[in-house]
């Protein structure tokens, strides 16, 4: 199944303990939600997320990469179900910071269990990297990685496309790096910040696509009564073949 980006980026920014953020439709059933967040701290142990509240999903974190006393990356899922609000909480482990971004983006055609390979990574240059992932384990993927660091960020690198990257406080920038992939590989990315020396905290995540052409359960039938039909359907096909003169028929 093809991978769509449905909506995003949201982008929501703060410095206190949580980060609320409105999306700019409802969720669907059945896609999710990935979250790329950044912090950053003026000494002092640095915070983290905590959790994110959102009804309707269900959100668990996939990686993050922390330099203490200063700078934190995240990316998690949220796996959409009935009923989903528009409005993103992220809570952060402390009161204050002193700052941080988050951007959320929906996306159909993802698998139930869909993170594959991740990755992480951190310096002090103006050229942040994600870290590279071992080699995916299936070609149709999605890729996200997130550049936690200061300078506005701009020329994603590898055929990543960048949402975001714009400064917030006068110095801190969160990237959102998104790439829609059809063969296995190694997920990598970087970009390039105004600020000529700066401290990083990045990471990826790599999420498989759903499977293609999975049978469907219709409306009003039972999963069993569905594999019948497809049984009776494969060897009524088969006998037609081994005897031509017979036609596909119900009895």
């Amino acid at each position: 199944m093809a991978i769509t980006r449905v909506q995003g980026n949201a982008r929501g920014t703060g410095t206190t303990g949580s980060i609320t953020m409105a999306m700019a439709s409802t969720p669907i059933s059945g896609n999710v939600l990935i979250a790329v967040i950044g912090l950053t701290e003026d000494g002092g142990a640095t915070d983290c997320v905590y959790s994110i509240t959102q009804t309707g999903v269900t959100w668990s974190l996939v990686i993050a990469k922390t330099i203490q006393s200063c700078m934190d990356g995240e990316i998690w899922l949220g796996v959409v179900s009935s009923g989903a609000s528009k409005t993103v909480v992220i809570n952060f482990s402390g009161t204050a910071h002193a700052g941080s971004v988050a951007d959320v983006c929906e996306y159909s055609g993802i698998a139930t269990n869909p993170t594959d390979k991740t990755a992480s990574a951190s310096g002090s240059d103006h050229n942040p990297k994600t870290g590279t992932t071992d080699t995916t384990t299936q070609a149709e993927e999605l890729w996200v990685g997130c550049i936690s660091t200061y300078g506005t960020q701009t020329t994603p690198e590898n055929g990543f496309t960048l949402l975001d990257g714009a400064q917030y406080g006068g110095y801190m920038s969160l990237g959102f790096l998104e790439k829609i992939v059809s063969s296995v590989g190694q997920a990598q990315s970087g970009v390039t910040t105004s600020d000529t020396f700066t401290d990083w905290s990045d990471c990826i995540a790599t999420f498989k696509a759903a499977a293609a052409g999975g049978p469907t359960v219709k409306k009003g039938s039972s999963l069993v009564n569905t594999m019948t039909e497809m049984l009776n359907s494969k060897m009524l096909f088969s006998a037609c073949n081994r005897f031509p003169k017979l036609t596909t028929r119900r009895f």
